[in-house]
């Protein structure tokens, strides 16, 4: 009995024992399951801590390479910023001249035609003063003449040679006078071409530098204006946009080929106080055509096409270049177009200064401004 009681006892320590066993051996194999979970975890912050290291290399590169580009850039605008300058200045120096050489111009250019209408005043007056001379000393001489034959039907030898003497000294005199003529004529001739090429010369500028607002242009003259032919086909109704603007234009180029053909004549000539002058012919059937299809608007910019055409180039009858004067509606003369350039140039000039004034402010004292990295 009492063996019994041992036995169990001592299977009941070593269930004991085991269980405890059991729980030591549990607890060691979660310490080692968790210090795997330590260790995996140190593996993870390690590689993400490389990762990051690795990130922060490049940035650091990254900032750096900016740098160096800003820095490039910065230099590249410092050079850019020294070459503005020198070209503002070598336009401000060159503008200058240009006013210069265009004031020069125009003091010459008044001077030339004071000059030549001088010449022409005094060659003038010196010709018909001379023709009225010559006219007044044959009458004279053709009153004396029959005078005599009045007194006597017939000359005697020392008579005629007077006679014929005084015929040659006045068709000598007469030779003269129109050898005087002439070279008036060629002078006159000369000074006019001048005059011309330094026109076309100004063309060539002011087709250059002027704008839409400007007074002073180079207009087509004899050209229609398409604007109210398309304003006309715009209004009708059965058409759209596109179709309005593609007849209008149609239609203008054909009404222009009418204004150049040169056996349409549509003017008459009257006479006012005993000068001829040359007038619209209001009754001419192609222009009653047109101010009945299409209306008075683009009646209207056809006669204006006629006028000028008439006006600045009857006899060849196609598109001239001139230079215009929009305000008063004509022909701009020498000196207006020599004074519009002079503005233009004087306000470049004025412009350039401000700008080179500004760049001058905003450089200050300082040669280096702060680098902003949204701006490289």
């Amino acid at each position: 009995m009492a063996n019994n009681e041992c036995e169990g006892s001592t299977t009941s320590k070593q269930r004991i024992n085991f269980v405890n066993m059991k729980e030591v051996i549990d607890s060691q194999r979660q310490k080692i399951i968790d210090m795997e979970d330590t260790n995996v975890l140190k593996a993870d912050c390690k590689r993400d801590l490389k990762e990051s290291l690795k990130m922060a290399l490049k940035m650091v590169k990254r900032e750096t390479l900016m740098d160096k580009e800003c820095q490039k850039e910065l230099e590249q605008m410092k050079d850019m910023n020294s070459n503005m300058s020198g070209e503002l200045k070598r336009m401000k120096k060159d503008n200058e001249m240009m006013a210069k050489e265009l004031a020069e111009s125009k003091a010459l250019n008044d001077k030339l035609q004071e000059k030549l209408t001088e010449d022409n005043r005094r060659m003038t007056m010196k010709l018909v003063e001379e023709n009225s001379r010559i006219i007044r000393k044959l009458t004279e001489e053709n009153d004396r003449i029959m005078g005599k034959r009045k007194k006597s039907e017939t000359l005697d030898e020392d008579e005629y040679k007077e006679l014929k003497a005084k015929v040659a000294e006045l068709e000598e005199e007469l030779v003269n006078s129109k050898d005087l003529n002439q070279a008036l004529i060629i002078k006159e001739r000369e000074i006019s071409d001048e005059l011309e090429k330094a026109r076309k010369k100004l063309m060539v500028e002011i087709t250059e530098i002027s704008c839409l607002y400007d007074n002073i242009c180079v207009k087509r003259v004899g050209e229609i204006d398409t604007e109210p032919f398309i304003r006309t086909f715009r209004a009708k109704n059965n058409m759209s946009k596109e179709e309005a603007e593609h007849t209008a234009l149609k239609m203008c180029s054909l009404w222009q080929k009418n204004v150049e053909d040169p056996h349409w004549y549509p003017f008459q000539i009257i006479t006012i106080e005993g000068k001829s002058k040359e007038v619209l012919d209001e009754e001419d059937g192609r222009l009653k055509r047109l101010k009945v299809e299409l209306g008075f608007r683009a009646y209207k910019a056809v006669v204006a096409a006629l006028m000028e055409m008439n006006e600045y180039n009857s006899s060849g009858r196609f598109i001239v270049r001139e230079i215009w004067n929009k305000e008063k509606g004509r022909r701009a003369t020498l000196k207006e177009g020599i004074e519009f350039m002079i503005n233009q140039i004087k306000s470049k000039r004025r412009k350039t200064q401000e700008m080179v004034d500004d760049e001058a402010d905003e450089n200050g004292d300082d040669d280096d401004p702060p680098i902003r990295k949204n701006e490289c």
